[in-house]
């Protein structure tokens, strides 16, 4: 209960009050991107750099979480398109979007600061571990299987390079590298640029989260409904469990990183969904309805795992 009271219920409240925002004329459409860009581009940057910047020890930074979670993404991944295929009988591109769905979370405007709220700078290594790597691979692999269902094959080296060229100019990729740069010179943040940064890094979680519940006013409930149900709970529940299995079990992870790496497998459907379902002109309506039908239930499914693993 306590966890709920201290952590996830102000972290909704955010949501809740951005939303509201949305849909008042406070905060308009233009204003709900800008907040999100300076999210994206400033504020969480300005976090990662700070804390990496101040000195992660070497052997800290243990790739093992990688390779837990994204062996647990692959097979549900792979589980919900044979569930597309099999049960929802839908083509080879809503197969492979169906498959993003159940696994692709919204890892840096929530997790991202839920991590930090919860756990502080201990969480920060493993979740960044995993942001690093999140978005490369799902979109990359997602939009590979789709220009396959298209049958254009010799587009594959072409799509690799512009993920390549996308993860360099990623603002969380840059601000890593960029801490990462600092710490090896030795040197402390001069006081005013520590304080500075400092500033910005308090604006992450709050703006993210009021910027997350704006975009939620732009989504709508629409297409299979009990598809949606499906692909939710794969993403809510399903892999959370496979995630948490692999860490605990099979990767013997610590137990505070197998906690920060089960409770972002958690986070609800991201946006990202959407926008690459917008691009290929499929699985739009199902892809809208799943995050925001995730979101609002990540709220119960969020304070569960975090009163059970959260210290």
């Amino acid at each position: 209960m306590q966890a709920i009271v201290e952590v996830v219920l102000p972290v909704f409240g955010l949501i809740v009050c951005g939303y509201a925002l949305a849909r008042s004329p406070v905060l308009s459409v233009e204003g709900a991107k800008g907040l999100t860009g300076f999210v994206f581009y400033v504020a969480i940057p300005a976090l990662l750099f700070r804390i990496v910047a101040k000195g992660i020890a070497t052997d800290e930074l243990d790739f093992t979480i990688v390779y837990a979670y994204f062996t647990g993404v692959g097979v549900v991944f792979v589980f919900a398109m044979v569930l597309g295929r099999f049960v929802f009988r839908r083509s080879f591109a809503e197969q492979a979007l169906m498959g993003m769905t159940a696994v692709f979370g919204n890892t840096v405007m929530l997790g991202l600061p839920l991590i930090y709220m919860a756990f502080g700078d201990a969480g920060i290594v493993p979740v960044t571990l995993i942001i690093a790597f999140h978005s490369t691979i799902l979109i990359t692999a997602t939009t590979l299987l789709l220009e396959l269902s298209r049958g254009q094959r010799r587009g594959f080296a072409l799509i690799i390079w512009a993920a390549l060229k996308a993860l360099i100019k990623n603002p969380v990729i840059l601000a890593l590298l960029a801490g990462l740069a600092w710490a090896m010179t030795g040197q402390t943040l001069p006081a005013v640029l520590d304080r500075f940064i400092n500033l910005l890094s308090g604006a992450a979680a709050p703006c993210a989260l009021a910027a997350l519940g704006a975009s939620l006013a732009t989504y709508r409930l629409g297409g299979d409904l009990r598809e949606c149900a499906t692909v939710v709970g794969l993403k809510l529940l399903g892999l959370p469990v496979v995630v948490w299995f692999l860490c605990a079990w099979v990767f013997a992870l610590d137990p505070l990183w197998t906690a920060v790496a089960t409770i972002i497998a958690a986070q609800p459907v991201g946006a990202n969904v959407f926008i690459l379902a917008q691009q290929y002109d499929t699985y739009t309506a199902r892809s809208a309805s799943a995050v925001l039908i995730s979101t609002i239930l990540s709220v119960l499914v969020l304070a569960v795992m975090l009163a059970k693993l959260a210290p």
